[in-house]
Parts: structure tokens; sequence; C-alpha cells
């Protein structure tokens, strides 16, 4: 392993070093892709369980708009009561099939005097050059059954809005508004009212079942934290490699330059000494790429090796190295 000491060297520590802080982001980055992949897996299940179950009573579902139980999320609940009209408060900046709009929350108080948010809707802004919405469709008069499913409220945004619109369905901000208590842990999204109202506004989509590409990611960020170390280790051993090749053509080189000595060391070539010390010198540290040119090239018509052809192939390769 002695091949391998220069690992213990300050250059080559540096680079292990920087291989593990990469390393240690590439992990970190593969959690959090982990994180959202499992954050999806939640959501997508309450989609899956909850959006098409059977409606809950009204004293079953009341007491989660209050106290709001993240599990249930799209569970569909029967309410039975009247709509407050007159309460009704637009959610502006609320985007729908490529288009921007307005969402319609009407306070809806059921038969046991507690009063919940609805959310019955989407309508496009008006024709106006002031960008406010056109008719706004007015819910059913009267008792009225509705059939709604829970969200949870949303969080308040720094953005101010118009008389009888708000920024996000924040129901604490909405509550301050009115002159009686709501139900501030979720509201409903309407599915469905008996009697129907004459028009209503345009009912959501089904939410999508989409788990994105986050595990695909988290398993790649996993693979570059592995692939940093294999790097490291093929570098390593590419520069021992590099290091047994170099002694090797300088000993091969030694053994040329020892042709053209006599037995009393005196200098017998026809080449210039200085090329032949030159490429001595540069033996050890002239680059992987270059070495190649130092080969000499044979005598197309005698196939044979001349002093001439080692000349030019040594002045090729420094010239090469010159402007590298």
């Amino acid at each position: 392993m002695r091949k391998y000491s220069f690992l213990f060297s300050g250059t080559w520590i540096g680079w292990f070093m920087m291989c593990v802080v990469a390393a240690i982001v590439c992990a970190f980055l593969a959690q959090w892709q982990m994180s959202r992949n499992d954050y999806l897996v939640v959501e997508n299940d309450k989609i899956e369980n909850n959006y098409d179950a059977p409606a809950l009573s009204p004293a079953e579902g009341l007491p989660l708009f209050d106290d709001y139980d993240d599990t249930q999320t799209w569970q569909p609940v029967t309410l039975e009561g009247q709509y407050l009209p007159q309460d009704t408060t637009l959610v502006r900046n609320r985007p729908q099939d490529g288009r921007v709009g307005y969402e319609v929350l009407v306070p809806f108080r059921a038969d046991d005097g507690r009063t919940v948010v609805i959310n019955r809707g989407w309508i496009p802004t008006g024709d106006g050059a002031n960008g406010l919405p056109g008719v706004v469709p007015q819910p059913p008069s009267g008792e009225v059954t509705a059939t709604v499913r829970l969200r949870p409220g949303e969080d308040a945004v720094d953005r101010g809005a118009p008389e009888g619109q708000i920024a996000s369905i924040d129901l604490e901000q909405f509550n301050e508004r009115l002159d009686y208590p709501i139900a501030t842990g979720g509201y409903g999204l309407l599915a469905s009212e008996d009697p129907p109202a004459a028009e209503r506004p345009a009912a959501p989509a089904k939410p999508e079942i989409n788990y994105g590409p986050h595990l695909s990611y988290s398993l790649q960020w996993y693979a570059f934290a592995f692939l940093v170390f294999v790097a490291f280790g093929y570098a390593a051993r590419q520069h021992v490699r590099n290091e047994e090749w170099d002694r090797a053509y300088s000993a091969e080189v030694e053994r040329k330059l020892a042709q053209y000595y006599d037995a009393e060391g005196n200098y017998t070539g026809d080449v210039d000494e200085e090329l032949i010390i030159r490429e001595l010198q540069m033996a050890d540290d002239m680059p992987a790429h270059l070495k190649s040119l130092y080969r000499p090239k044979k005598n197309r018509r005698t196939n044979a090796v001349t002093n001439e052809d080692e000349e030019d192939a040594l002045l090729d390769a420094l010239e090469s190295q010159r402007r590298n």
C-alpha cells in the first residue's frame, strides 16, 4: 500500500474533505426530496380515502370545523341550516383553468346555532377595466341541506383587499369582520346543496393524485453522494497508474540515453545532447496526453527508427507542451 501513501498528503486530504462535504450536501438534498415525497403520499391518501367517503352527519361533522382534524381533510359533511348572504365575502386573486378570479365565501348557520364558512366556488373577474367580479351568484334562501368537504383554513398574507374582499381564507381575520362568531378551525368546500341555487359559482375539479418526481430525485441524490467517493477512488487509482507509467517511461529514456555513451562515458550520438537530457528531466512531470508524442516515429520506407525521427518526436512533444 506504499504506492497509495500520497493519500495522506495535504492536497489529497483536502480533496477527500471536499468529497465528504459534497456527499453531505447530496444526502441533505436527498432527504429533502424524500420529505416532499412523504408529504405527497399523505396528501394523496387523504384524497383517496376521504374525498368520496360517505358524508358525516351534522352532529359528527360540525365539531371538526372548530377542532380541525387534518386526517379528515376532504371528508364530506352534511350541514342543515341557512346561508347568511349579507356577509358574502370574496377571496381575490384565485386562479382556475388559467384565469384569475374570486372564490365566494358565505357564512352558513347550522340548526344547532354554530356558524361555519362555506366556499361556494369560483367566479371570474368581470369585463370591466377595474378587474372586479361581475354578478356574484346568490345562495338558495331558507332552509338548506348542504354537503361540503372539510378544508383547513389558510395562513394570512401580507396583502390588502378592497371592502368585501379578503386576500386569503384566513378564518381568524374573517371572524373579526363579523358580528357573530364562526368556526375558525376549517371551512367547507361546497359539493352540493338542496334546494339548488338558480346559479352557482364554478365548482373546483377533484384534486389529482400526483406523487411527482421527488422519490426518483431523492434516489438520484443518494447515488450522487456515493459516486463522489467512487470518483475520488478512481482519481487515486489513476494517479498511481500515471506514476507507474512515468517511472517505466523514465527508465526507458535512461536506457535509450545510455546508448549514446561509450565505456569511458563519452557522448557518441548525433542527436543534440541537451534534447535528450531535457527528455529525461521531463519524463516524470509531462502530462499524460503528451507522453504518446514522445514515442519515436518509424521511417515509412525502412520501417526503422532513425535518430532524426527521435529528435523530431521530441521536438513535437516540447512544442505541444509549450502551447498547452
